[in-house]
């Protein structure tokens, strides 16, 4: 029997439903409609795989019960909104919201709502992708960048990132402490804006360079450099620079060190080994030379005892006395010296003015003492907390080198003390009106083994450097002034 035109369009809307269904079947992505109470009209395989139900347990439900809360409460509520307003919050847009599945597991899903209308009735289609994995991975990779963000922020050591034309890109916590810049000071700008001259005018032409030719000075190398403060000051840094690829992109990577401390250690133990071997030296050599004089004057006593030159050998037992008189004071400095070196002391309250009354005491058997004019004027009331003998120490040596190297030929020699509070400052100042220090030696005041007026008086040459030192360890200062054929030093230590 011949097709007739219904059978024809039958059949082919029969074909074409099929092939709508076998599509809603095998899609990935789960495809439920609702009408417009929110009822559950049709729910495809890929939803019974996301959600867990078998359509007969959802079909003529509510589709609340595939939402958590607040979706669960506020869903009615929302679709009767919408038909008494319009206003769409959802429909035609997709959004990410959380689902429930059977077993009660909360997920989170990509959801698209569109509104249809079938044979009069208002219907809604909702297409849903589970992403409860990309949320994972994507959770996982947030987790990772934390934690790596929160390794490069806490490392000791400064992280700078900059691009092929030298604009910085990445600047951790530690180059915040070390070069004083925020991040948001410095990222976007170049990276030569941390360093000193030459290293800021060579730095793009460096970049050029290596980009056109490929040789490299300093990447995958590590240098010490010259950085700079925001402050202006520069400091050393130890920098090793590796060039990264990222996404087709090259970038540089520094790893930058303050070593500000360790070169001051260096510098430290550089002056100690230096010091260590003018020591050696001066030792040996000035306490050889009395000993030696001294016994070649034994042999000229000797000698005039055995003619009976009674006045010849007396003159030699004087010269041999004050070669070991220089001897013992000598090994005395020395002795002195080591204890200084070594000596661990407390802090303690120490009166001031009975320190240099004290001191003045102890030294008025030196020679030519009483012919000076001593002038003592304390300003300084409280009491000083400091390492007293290592205070004593530097008081005694600024007096008996006033005292030491007065000038004789002066008829109105003097000597000053004073002694004042400048905010949490001690100071104490001496003056006097001697033989001073002559200008070409001034730089080397507070070297070992430095004597400025060896025809006047013997001296170790420790005395200032011993006193230098002893200032060093209470954190003070000291300062020399020559004026108007007046010295003066200025200690200033700061009173806990």
């Amino acid at each position: 029997m011949p097709s007739t035109p219904f059978n024809s369009s039958y059949q082919n809307s029969k074909a074409h439903s099929s092939r709508l269904e076998a599509v809603l079947n095998t899609v990935i992505d789960g495809i439920i409609t609702i009408n417009n109470r929110g009822v559950i009209q049709s729910f495809n395989p890929s939803a019974e795989r996301i959600f867990g139900y078998a359509p007969e347990d959802v079909i003529g439900k509510n589709v609340k019960m595939l939402m958590p809360d607040p979706y669960h409460k506020e869903h009615d509520g929302y679709l009767q909104n919408y038909f008494n307003t319009g206003d769409k919050q959802i429909i035609g847009k997709g959004r990410e919201v959380e689902a429930k599945r059977k077993d009660g597991t909360i997920f989170s899903m990509e959801l698209g709502v569109n509104e249809m209308n079938i044979a009069g009735e208002t219907m809604f289609v909702g297409t849903i992708r589970d992403i409860s994995d990309r949320k994972a991975a994507e959770q996982a990779l947030m987790e990772n960048q934390a934690k790596l963000q929160a390794i490069v922020d806490n490392t000791v050591d400064g992280l700078i990132t900059i691009n092929e034309v030298g604009k910085i890109e990445h600047y951790n916590k530690a180059c915040e402490d070390i070069f004083g810049f925020t991040f948001v000071e410095v990222v976007g700008k170049n990276v030569k804006m941390l360093m000193p001259e030459p290293y800021h005018k060579e730095h793009d032409g460096y970049l050029q360079n290596y980009q056109n030719t490929g040789t490299k000075k300093i990447i995958g190398i590590g240098r010490e450099v010259k950085g700079k403060r925001k402050n202006g000051t520069c400091f050393p840094i130890d920098l090793s620079v590796s060039e990264v690829h990222i996404h087709g992109r090259k970038l540089y990577s520094g790893i930058v060190r303050d070593i500000s401390e360790r070169k001051k250690s260096e510098d430290k133990i550089e002056q100690a080994n230096a010091e260590l071997e003018e020591f050696s030296y001066r030792t040996s050599h000035d306490l050889r030379s009395p000993l030696v004089s001294s016994i070649r004057l034994l042999d000229i006593v000797q000698e005039a005892v055995k003619n009976n030159e009674k006045d010849h050998a007396l003159m030699g037992i004087g010269h041999i006395q004050k070669s070991l008189n220089q001897l013992e004071e000598l090994v005395k400095d020395i002795l002195t010296l080591t204890l200084t070196k070594n000596e661990k002391e407390d802090y303690e309250a120490v009166n001031v003015d009975t320190v240099i009354n004290d001191s003045l005491n102890n030294l008025k058997h030196m020679e030519n003492y009483e012919r000076l004019s001593i002038q003592f004027a304390p300003q300084f009331e409280e009491f000083l907390i400091t390492k007293k003998n290592r205070f004593v120490l530097i008081v005694e040596n600024l007096l008996s080198n006033a005292i030491k190297y007065q000038d004789v030929s002066n008829d109105s020699s003097f000597v000053k003390v004073t002694t004042c509070s400048q905010g949490n400052n001690f100071i104490l100042t001496v003056s006097d009106n001697g033989l001073g220090i002559p200008k070409s030696l001034q730089k080397q005041l507070f070297q070992m083994f430095k004597r400025f007026h060896p025809k006047t008086s013997f001296g170790s040459g420790l005395g200032l450097y011993m006193m230098k030192k002893s200032i060093d360890v209470l954190g003070g200062r000291i300062e020399f002034s020559d004026v108007d054929n007046l010295s003066t030093f200025k200690v200033t230590c700061h009173n806990l």
